[in-house]
């Protein structure tokens, strides 16, 4: 009974947060706390430094020639309140661009290459134990078994090379929920659905994924898309897309492309880099930044009679992933991402700030 009522605890506290009396406001005096959780600085600055923060500063700009360019940010840096410009958000990476992967460095020899390589029909299932807070609740944690299939597409056997050529980049992939299960007690009776959530996505064998389609349960609520959201969050922020040549121990690289993160629309880098090699398979390191492409908040559970939109807003990530000839995605490893925002509505008192952060955390192909 104490998980179930969490659950519609978080749910509502999501919609309180954003009312005056409850939960969420803050006196003037008293700013948002810094993210820390994530392992990095509450800095707007990248979230490395020496070249390769350079190098994400740089990147995290419009071109200079375009008037779209960051308006209140340092010469050289993303824009200072987290949120970009519409139109600078896609000068820097536009919306239907594929991911864009920057090798800065192949490392030392030797060099294996790594790739999430599979076949159409191919098929893997993995576990992933989830932890998710939101609006200072915490839904309960769940462990997940999730099930990857490539679909075959039905004219495969009659395509020319050159219609295949035609076709979307990547390999039609199904995701369900095998199961799901507390790790203490049982799901709560709101999440009881959430096994009933179906994923959808085109995949590369470097791990670039378009096309994402969420098939929410027949009776969802906020609290599934909130963890479903959550979920498809973990997976692909953890599935780093992959050079397409062989590394070795220091390579180390950028993707930067465009996602939606606890119902904020963001601008995603994300830099890897090779700690350590196991025969065909690397342990990488993987930073997350992200940045807003404009000041709409969707979270799920948010009431729509309460106009909120960001002010600030501030998310970044770490994990540790096990990548090499697995499908679909990491072996194993671990990420955590954490999202802080400045809300502002038309009925906020003078003198109160709103906020809202949301947490996610997940352990992949490993639970008690």
């Amino acid at each position: 009974m104490a998980l179930r009522a969490n659950v519609a605890r978080c749910a509502s506290m999501i919609a309180l947060g954003l009312v005056v009396s409850t939960i969420g406001c803050q006196e003037e005096k008293k700013p948002a706390a810094p993210i820390a959780d994530a392992g990095a600085d509450a800095q707007t600055g990248p979230v490395v430094g020496g070249k390769l923060g350079e190098a994400l500063a740089a990147a995290a700009q419009a071109p200079p020639a375009q008037s779209a360019g960051p308006k209140d940010g340092a010469a050289g840096g993303p824009p200072e309140t987290g949120i970009f410009e519409p139109a600078a958000a896609d000068a820097a990476h536009a919306p239907t661009a594929a991911p864009k992967i920057e090798l800065f460095g192949d490392g030392s020899d030797p060099k294996v290459p790594l790739s999430y390589a599979f076949a159409g029909g191919d098929e893997r299932k993995t576990t992933l134990l989830l932890q998710v807070r939101a609006a200072q609740q915490g839904l309960p944690p769940l462990v997940v078994e999730i099930a990857f299939k490539a679909d075959k597409a039905k004219d495969d056997k009659k395509k020319t090379d050159k219609a295949a050529e035609a076709a979307p980049a990547g390999q039609p992939v199904v995701v369900k929920l095998a199961s799901v299960r507390a790790i203490r007690g049982d799901v709560p009776a709101e999440l009881k659905n959430l096994k009933d959530s179906v994923i959808r996505y085109r995949l590369q064998p470097s791990g670039i994924a378009t096309d994402l389609v969420v098939e929410y349960p027949k009776d969802s609520n906020p609290g599934i898309e909130l963890m479903t959201g959550s979920l498809i969050d973990a997976v692909l922020a953890s599935t780093v897309p992959l050079p397409d040549k062989p590394v070795g121990v220091g390579a180390y690289w950028m993707v930067t492309d465009r996602a939606r993160s606890s119902g904020v629309d963001v601008l995603r880098y994300r830099v890897a880099k090779v700690e350590k090699l196991d025969g065909k398979r690397a342990t990488l390191s993987l930073e997350v930044r992200q940045y807003a492409t404009n000041t709409t908040l969707g979270l799920p559970g948010l009431p729509k009679d309460v106009p909120v939109s960001l002010e600030r807003y501030e998310s970044r990530g770490k994990g540790e992933l096990e990548v090499g000839d697995s499908r679909f995605m990491p072996e194993r490893g671990q990420i955590a991402l954490v999202m802080q925002s400045l809300l502002k509505s038309p009925n906020q008192p003078a003198g109160q700030q709103l906020v809202i952060q949301t947490e996610t955390k997940a352990a992949l192909g490993a639970a008690p």
